[in-house]
């Protein structure tokens, strides 16, 4: 629309034509036509602002006559009664029956303004889903049965979704201006809830009352079609899209394109409406992997690598099914790396450092992970990944899974049973041989820091027998009104105190965000890996010459990890390091500790020129388990100083 305006601006009759030297009243005549055809031309070619007109024309052709969803409706018994769809929904039935003799629950409006009054998330999200997780058991269970045992309380159900007040999280419409009625916005949520109810409508088709139907499709075209159409045409701005001057750089464009462009083509009857909506996935999704590092490192954490992604594997899906495999979003060329996170984050067995907005003692998604390497490897899968209760209906149904046909799938290197090390971001994973009696494993990074960042540059975390014992106390586990803006910081879980980071001069990191921090050496052989971190950037203090942490993991015999810092000022400064852990604390030794968490036990040694002042402090914030922060602050303030934390397993 900009474009057109531009060009209609400068053929107005007030600048071009009256002032043209044509003559005749048949020359103006012949101008106009021209001028008509031209804006015509322009405007059908920039309807949609980034969108090609020939592409949505190309994918066009690749529709079937009929919208659909995953699976089939429920007049194909054939497809419900098969062994396979019986497997899959072997519990729908039981969780279905337990609502016939529940009351529904109620929209609260008080619940739901909750988080403008408090800034607290929990009690209106609640509300939301206890009404929310009726949905799938429901239709699927009817689909089972097809008695109609369930019909009637579907179609309460679906007429309670259709007349709530908006669809869009508490804590995205902190002012009420959806809750009010005077917006409309597309979210995480009222994205992935489209998606459902459509999806619920392709499954019970025509046994839905046809009222409630109709009533479900409109405000699924008023609260969703129509907003993203005028978000595609430039009349209207969505954030989370994204565009080629602002391209955005978190998940909520890949979890909002997933359900919006699933319920589109689930549901619009028009083919050149639906290619339209395939389009935009195709294109915008794009800009989603900004979020990545050119290592395939992913931002947000490894949380957020199965949320985001994981809901671009949806949105995958949803295309390739919708065009039979012509259009694939797995052909960009970064795909394999980021597929590939999945695999290389791994500390022993799935474990994950928590890192960013990651919980601490998160598992990578496995059956996200089996997706990226067999689809990559042009496999089949026997199930697909898990996304969030919202996708669980798509989920069930999905298909075998389109194999990649334009990205190149690469095995893991040997090496990588040892360590993998995402080299563009400043990220080492050290792992155990598999065959070794020492299961000590370690995560440390220098860099990574986006949406989600907390300052800990230099920040490490320790596993012992596949549980993370000391470190990085990663989180929150729920956000406020805070978390994501200006007071952020203020916050122990997110900025460096709550790290195992130094405290230099008094003065905590700056804003990761900002700071670029370099690797200045690594070192990786089968029986140690070593990297060295300048973390002197990250600290806004004008008499700190250096500070570089060194971090050496010892394979042999037990295994050992030593941490070391050393810290050069112009003028003598105080220098203070950190070590948090949810695990019981005992002092050994007045340099030696040992730290328990559920029978496992590492004992570390702490070093420094003259001793050092220890201190205990809980941290318990953004519902997050309570955490022991120990803190080793030198005596006195020093010019330079070398300091070192020795970890070493407890065996009995």
């Amino acid at each position: 629309m900009i474009i057109y305006g531009k060009f209609f601006f400068a053929i107005r009759p007030g600048t071009f034509i009256f002032k043209w030297p044509f003559a005749s009243a048949a020359s103006r005549r012949f101008l106009l036509l021209v001028i008509f055809m031209a804006t015509a031309t322009a405007n059908a070619a920039t309807a949609f602002a980034e969108l090609d007109e020939s592409r949505i024309s190309r994918i066009e052709t690749f529709l079937s006559a009929e919208p659909a969803g995953f699976g089939r409706p429920i007049a194909d018994r054939e497809f419900w009664n098969s062994p396979v769809t019986l497997i899959v929904t072997s519990n729908a039935v039981p969780a279905a029956e337990k609502f016939l003799t529940q009351s529904f629950p109620t929209w609260d409006d008080d619940l739901y303004l909750d988080f403008s009054r408090t800034g607290q998330r929990p009690p209106g999200e609640k509300m939301l889903n206890d009404r929310l997780k009726w949905l799938c058991p429901l239709v699927v269970a009817e689909c089972v049965e097809n008695r109609g045992r369930f019909l009637p309380l579907i179609n309460r159900v679906l007429h309670e979704y259709a007349t709530e007040k908006t669809w869009v999280l508490p804590a995205h419409d902190w002012n009420g201006e959806n809750f009010a009625g005077r917006k409309i916005t597309i979210d995480l949520r009222s994205s992935q809830f489209a998606a459902a109810l459509a999806q619920s409508l392709y499954f019970v088709g025509d046994k839905i009352d046809p009222v409630v139907r109709d009533e479900v499709c409109g405000e699924l075209e008023r609260r969703i079609f129509q907003p993203f159409r005028r978000a595609l045409s430039g009349e209207e701005k969505i954030d989370w899209l994204g565009d080629k001057k602002n391209p955005v750089k978190n998940n909520w464009n890949a979890v909002c394109l997933a359900g919006v462009v699933d319920a589109a083509k689930i549901l619009l009857t028009s083919r050149h409406d639906r290619a339209v909506f395939i389009a935009a996935g195709e294109h915008y999704s794009r800009y989603f992997l900004n979020g990545f590092r050119a290592d395939g490192y992913c931002e947000e954490g490894a949380g957020y690598w199965a949320y985001g992604f994981g809901n671009f594997v949806m949105l995958r899906e949803a295309i390739a099914e919708a065009t039979g495999g012509r259009v694939d979003l797995f052909s960009h060329p970064l795909i394999p790396k980021i597929a590939a996170y999945g695999r290389k984050i791994q500390m022993t067995d799935g474990l994950a450092p928590p890192f960013e907005d990651c919980r601490f003692g998160t598992k990578v998604d496995a059956e996200l992970v089996s997706y990226c390497d067999q689809v990559l490897a042009a496999g089949k899968i026997a199930s697909p990944p898990s996304i969030s209760d919202l996708n669980k209906i798509s989920v069930l149904f999905m298909p075998e899974t389109h194999v990649a046909s334009g990205a190149e799938f690469v095995s893991p290197p040997v090496e990588e049973n040892l360590r993998s090390y995402f080299e563009k971001t400043g990220v080492l994973i050290c792992r155990p041989p598999r065959s070794a009696t020492n299961s000590l494993s370690l995560a440390i990074k220098s860099g990574g820091n986006g949406s989600h960042s907390h300052n800990d540059i230099g920040s490490f975390v320790l596993a012992l027998d596949g549980e993370e014992i000391a470190g990085d106390p990663g989180g929150p586990h729920a956000y406020d009104n805070k978390t994501f803006g200006p007071l952020r910081y203020t916050y122990k879980l997110l900025n460096s105190f709550g790290h195992p980071v130094p405290v230099v001069a008094g003065q905590l990191q700056r804003d990761a965000t900002k700071v670029h921090p370099k690797v200045l050496r690594t070192d990786f052989a089968n029986a140690r890996d070593e990297i060295k971190i300048d973390l002197t950037p990250a600290y806004g203090v004008p008499d700190l010459k250096s500070l570089v942490r060194t971090m050496d993991f010892s394979r042999c015999d037990a295994g050992k990890v030593e941490i070391s810092d050393a810290v050069k000022f112009n003028r003598p400064e105080t220098f203070e390091t950190a070590l948090e852990t949810l695990g019981s604390v005992q002092r050994l030794a007045d340099n030696a500790f040992e730290i328990e968490i559920d029978g496992k036990k590492v004992r570390v040694e702490v070093k420094t020129p003259d001793g050092f002042e220890f201190t205990q402090e809980p941290i318990q914030e953004l519902g997050a388990p309570e955490f022991t922060r120990l803190g080793f602050k030198l005596l006195k303030p020093v010019r330079s100083a070398d300091v070192k934390m020795i970890f070493t397993p407890v065996k009995d």
